[in-house]
């Protein structure tokens, strides 16, 4: 009965050792396992940070925010018997819009840059331009405040070719604006205020408003230096500038708008009376979506320069010129993409 008993003791410590040294095996390989597994997590973790730091050094390229538009618009008058009069007339104004805004951290800078050009002709005499422009802007700006933010503001405008004085004979009509004659060029350090996404607000104390004419003939008119200034070639003014930016990609169904305001003061002109007088500038593009290439346009431009001379009156008094408030008006229906 011992010897028995014995033997199922003997065979349960066997049975127990065996169970046993099964688990060490069981736990070693786990152990193994869970090693190899933590290796590939740190491996995995190594890559994520590296994948994480790459997208870091990406994101101020990704903080652009770009578009714009262009369209062609086309018009045409024709007239048979017209009992009221007119003209036959075709004419044709390409308008374009870029934009690249950039916006990280507390830095953006904001890029504007818009374009047109057209053409008009009435029946007998050639094709005349009726528009043409180039606007470029750019803003730089680092933020004090939520809304208030310091900033150093570029404009430079100009036009892409020659414009004539129609009101002269054809046979000696002069040429009165060409490329960078006259560029006006506005550089100036400031404070930006935006209150919402759609509306900013700049005021400069330390702005310049520089004026070039690069053609010799066209500034031996004086129609935008005055003679008081010995070069008649460039002028430079320095005075305060506020400027105002409306933009609403959709301030109705299909309809943006877009209207900006600028005033300048010269308070150093040297003819004194001359710094009471605020040049003004003010422009609105109202654009409305017909279709999904059809579009209708209408752009208003106003400018007051005491500086830019005009001819009062033409036919009774030619050759008197003064200060005039200038106002364009375009209006078109025609092909037009957004992007």
């Amino acid at each position: 009965m011992f010897k028995l008993k014995f033997f199922f003791l003997l065979l349960a410590g066997s049975m127990a050792a065996f169970s046993f040294g099964q688990n060490e095996a069981q736990i070693a390989a786990k152990q193994a396992e869970l090693s190899r597994i933590k290796a590939s997590l740190d491996s995995l973790q190594k890559v994520a940070n590296g994948l994480d730091a790459q997208i870091k050094s990406l994101q101020p390229i990704l903080k652009w925010k770009t578009g714009g538009f262009q369209s062609v618009n086309f018009n045409q008058v024709g007239l048979t018997n017209w009992s009221k009069g007119g003209v036959n007339s075709i004419s044709v104004t390409a308008l374009g819009n870029l934009f690249a805004n950039y916006a990280h951290n507390n830095w953006t800078w904001d890029n504007n840059l818009d374009m047109a050009y057209g053409l008009i002709r009435n029946e007998g005499e050639r094709f005349r331009k009726n528009e043409d422009k180039i606007d470029l802007m750019t803003k730089v700006g680092r933020k004090a405040t939520k809304n208030l933010s310091w900033a150093a503001f570029a404009r430079l405008e100009t036009q892409f070719a020659e414009g004539f004085d129609f009101g002269a004979p054809e046979e000696n009509r002069p040429v009165i604006s060409n490329f960078f004659a006259p560029a006006y060029l506005k550089a100036t350090a400031g404070i930006d205020y935006k209150p919402n996404a759609k509306l900013s607000m700049y005021i400069s104390p330390f702005a310049g408003k520089f004026t070039i004419v690069s053609d010799d003939s066209i500034a031996a008119q004086r129609l935008y230096i005055p003679v008081e200034v010995e070069n008649a070639n460039f002028r430079a003014e320095f005075g305060a500038l506020f400027s105002a930016v409306y933009q609403d990609k959709e301030i109705l169904k299909n309809i943006g708008l877009r209207t900006r305001l600028e005033l300048f003061n010269n308070y150093t002109d040297p003819n004194r009376p001359n710094r009471k007088n605020i040049d003004v500038d003010w422009q609105t593009l109202i654009d409305t979506k017909l279709g999904k290439y059809l579009g209708a346009n209408l752009f208003t431009h106003l400018i007051y320069d005491h500086d830019t001379k005009i001819e009062i009156d033409p036919e009774n008094q030619p050759g008197r010129k003064g200060v005039r408030t200038q106002f364009k008006e375009v209006f078109g229906i025609g092909f037009s993409y957004k992007f």
